[in-house]
């Protein structure tokens, strides 16, 4: 639950006090953990690391992300300390035709943590959005790297810890702080996210990795309106996701149409 006492305020000590939480795991999430008081992008630190032996398994955490990146190449920022970034070099293998899954799977990694180290329960929205109440509390990008060494996987989060309601860029955010009022052990928060991680079923196991999904995705069952990559939009209702982790909407006209890619809006019942 979410504590009092205040978060490590440099990089050695927050390092120390992760570890101090950390299980090892047999599938080498964690294997190494670093922390950096501050840099651009977690993910980008990695991905240029990619060939480098012993990868996997590598972990790089900051309070201080200045040019981080979300989906679409959009930027996600927060002041110093407001936020924590952890991104996480995963072996891709032979499983191309299951990465789509991945970076669900992230996201009910990063809502579980959530819940375990605040109290605070999230939800999530198609694809990996993590929202508290409607809100975006955190968001997912997961990057395929081909590599001589062995094709890896870079999976990034952004989660606002202690941004206070001032702090945050658009009415659409909210920060766990916000949210519990409390200040956020984030050490906690990252031991418990890399648990959770660990602990997913992905690759071995895509139907139970669907089935945490599905339950904690808020978009199902949803009036949704679903804004495609080519700039043509859809609306209907979210009717499920498919064996690779598309969405399925059963449009106006009773089709089905399905996507791997998109952002979505929930619609209230009377909003089109």
């Amino acid at each position: 639950m979410a504590s009092d006492a205040a978060s490590p305020t440099n990089a050695d000590d927050l390092r120390e006090a992760i570890l101090a939480r950390h299980r090892p795991s047999a599938s080498g999430v964690g294997s190494t953990i670093e922390v950096v008081d501050s840099t651009g992008s977690t993910n980008a630190d990695l991905a240029a690391r990619a060939a480098e032996p012993g990868i996997v398994g590598t972990v790089r955490v900051t309070t201080d992300q200045t040019a981080g990146r979300g989906r679409h190449a959009r930027v996600w920022s927060a002041p110093p300390g407001g936020q924590v970034a952890v991104s996480v070099v995963l072996d891709a293998g032979e499983r191309a035709e299951r990465l789509g899954w991945l970076s669900l799977a992230t996201g009910v990694a990063a809502a579980s943590a959530i819940e375990s180290a605040t109290g605070v329960r999230p939800t999530l929205k198609w694809p990996n959005d993590v929202l508290v109440d409607g809100k975006k509390v955190a968001g997912i990008l997961a990057e395929y790297i081909p590599a001589s060494t062995g094709s890896v996987v870079v999976v990034g989060i952004g989660i606002n810890t202690d941004m206070t309601a001032d702090d945050l860029p658009v009415p659409t955010a909210t920060s766990l702080l916000v949210e519990s009022g409390d200040p956020v052990d984030v050490a906690a928060l990252v031991a418990e996210y890399l648990s959770a991680l660990a602990d997913t079923p992905w690759p071995t196991d895509v139907d139970e990795v669907a089935r945490r999904y599905r339950d904690r995705c808020d978009t199902l069952g949803r009036r949704i309106k679903l804004s495609l990559p080519d700039e043509r939009s859809v609306e209907g209702v979210a009717e499920d996701v498919d064996g690779e982790g598309r969405i399925v909407v059963r449009t106006d006209d009773g089709q089905r149409f399905t996507a791997a890619a998109g952002d979505v809006l929930h619609l209230r019942p009377t909003q089109n």
